[in-house]
């Protein structure tokens, strides 16, 4: 029987989150081939980086959503209010890009430059899978 069926909506996309977390770890690990114990030393460090990844990002979708919640109400911003929201999301990505490059130097202490690369290169051949997938849904439905 499918677990989904019976749950709310939120609990199926938390479920949905959760198995999608699940394949991108193994497409990762099996592109970065660790050993036991870099897989023990990256791990960690990778989850770490995610979790601040998922709260930067988390922050910048409320700015946005207040910003344009505002206007959806009618509120009518100034240019100065245009220009604090596109420099704070230009900020938010120098935060990510900071982040990035401060678990670049952590992850160099526990494994080599050449499975740093293979993970970066992984991350986004994931990306791409499940961007491809969820298009290939979307023209299924029309």
């Amino acid at each position: 029987m499918n677990i989904f069926i019976f749950a709310q909506p939120s609990d199926r996309r938390r479920a949905e989150f959760e198995q999608l977390k699940e394949k991108r770890i193994a497409f990762i690990s099996k592109a970065m081939e660790l050993n036991g114990e870099e897989a023990k030393a990256f791990w960690p460090l990778y989850n770490e980086l995610q979790e601040k990844k998922i709260d930067l990002n988390q922050q910048l979708r409320k700015a946005l959503f207040e910003f344009i919640k505002s206007e959806k109400e009618g509120k009518s911003h100034t240019e100065n209010e245009y220009k604090d929201i596109v420099n704070i999301t230009a900020q938010f990505k120098n935060k990510d890009i900071a982040l990035d490059e401060e678990y670049i130097t952590k992850f160099s202490k526990v494994i080599s430059y050449a499975k740093i690369f293979r993970y970066q290169q992984a991350e986004q051949q994931f990306a791409r899978q499940i961007l491809d997938q969820r298009r290939n849904r979307a023209e299924e439905k029309h």
